[in-house]
């Protein structure tokens, strides 16, 4: 994760491989999704919903864990909140200039991989029929509104972007803030916006349930960034302390329960706890392939995210081969498994296409962009 264009910039590769394992875990959530019709007729998900189904098994359990998707974007809004954070500091541009770079900096990095993803949605729909939301959903006025990001009906992910943007101004807000009374500012916000997620107004504004209550994982990436290296410094062991970390994350739905707010908030806490450590523990820093290989994901992760529901479409019509499969005897976790794998197979490079050939291009641009408005507005 390359933060910055300075001299300064840092570049945490734990994180980077960090949020390729997240999003490889709502790629797993998303083919869990996947239906069929067991031998009794009743409709079933490849990987169980709920603990009281009537077929779930610890196997089940695991795959939920390691399908985590919910938690997995959680995670994502714990890691923006520290680069958000960092990219501030680093930043020496002052007032009216910082703020219009930094939102200038937040346009050129979504906008351009959603507009493209929205493209490839309608594509796929006008070419083969396939959707996961109605044909109406496909007319021109509703196609603009999604590209503008004030829908999210064609790409359902994207309702994380929505509150991304709104993010990206509380964020700016709290900074500044935490900048003339210091911790102070990340303890109220983040005990406020923590009660909020409480209340049902709140978590419904915008999203799927309980969506805009994440809001408060922001404000721990935050904190992640500013406070987080001085703590850390003082662990002994902070190997330790990361594994129990990750599995007190892995774990909180599983224990707390699969769609509650404490759930969040617990893994909003132990993914800040985790987030810091990844970034300013002291661990032996060979890389094998696997890190390699997550990193990978990592770079290309927005792009995967946004790309992958495609393979969603495909399995919404494929119930009936996936019926057939399962009730020929082959397990439903062992359909998901290569369902996983096949879908990762065909995602990856188009994602790659697009972060190589759109996000990259435009993050470009937008530092170009960014230089000449500096210099305008510093001799305006």
């Amino acid at each position: 994760m390359n933060v910055g264009t300075g001299p300064r910039a840092q570049f945490f590769p734990n994180l980077e491989a960090a949020r390729g394992i997240a999003a490889l875990m709502v790629a797993l959530f998303h083919i869990g999704q996947a239906y069929f019709f067991n031998s009794a007729g009743l409709q079933r998900t490849l990987i169980a919903p709920s603990a009281k189904s009537l077929e779930f098994t610890w196997s089940d359990q695991l795959f939920r864990i390691l399908g985590n998707g919910p938690g997995a974007v959680v995670l994502f809004f714990v890691l923006s909140g520290f680069v958000l954070t960092l990219v501030l500091q680093q930043s020496a541009d002052r007032g009216v200039t910082k703020a219009t770079l930094f939102f200038l900096a937040r346009i050129c990095r979504i906008y351009p991989a959603v507009i493209t993803s929205i493209v490839i949605f309608v594509a796929l729909f006008f070419f083969t029929g396939l959707s996961l939301t109605s044909p109406e959903q496909y007319s021109p006025w509703i196609i603009f509104l999604n590209g503008l990001l004030l829908s999210t009906t064609i790409d359902g992910v994207m309702w994380s972007l929505q509150l991304e943007l709104i993010a990206a101004p509380v964020i700016f807000l709290v900074w500044l803030a935490w900048m003339r009374f210091g911790n102070k500012a990340l303890t109220v916000t983040f005990v406020v916006l923590v009660i909020l997620s409480f209340t049902r107004t709140w978590n419904h504004l915008i999203g799927p349930p309980a969506a805009f209550g994440q809001l408060h994982a922001f404000i721990a990436g935050m904190a992640a960034f500013l406070c987080g290296r001085k703590i850390v410094d003082r662990l002994h062991r902070p190997a330790l302390w990361l594994a129990g970390m990750i599995v007190g994350f892995a774990l909180s739905r599983a224990v707390i329960g699969w769609s509650s707010n404490w759930t969040i908030l617990s893994e909003t806490l132990f993914g800040a706890a985790t987030v810091a450590l990844l970034a300013f523990g002291k661990f032996n820093s060979r890389e094998g392939r696997i890190t390699r290989l997550a990193r990978f994901f990592g770079r290309i992760s927005f792009s995967f995210y946004l790309l992958h529901p495609l393979t969603m479409t495909l399995f919404a019509s494929a119930a009936p081969t996936l019926t057939a499969i399962v009730n020929a005897g082959i397990h439903p976790l062992v359909v998901a498994t290569a369902a996983f794998v096949c879908s990762v197979a065909a995602i990856t490079p188009l994602a790659w296409l697009q972060y190589q050939y759109i996000e990259r291009p435009f993050i470009k641009f937008g530092r170009g962009l960014r230089f000449e408005l500096r210099a305008a507005i510093q001799t305006a």
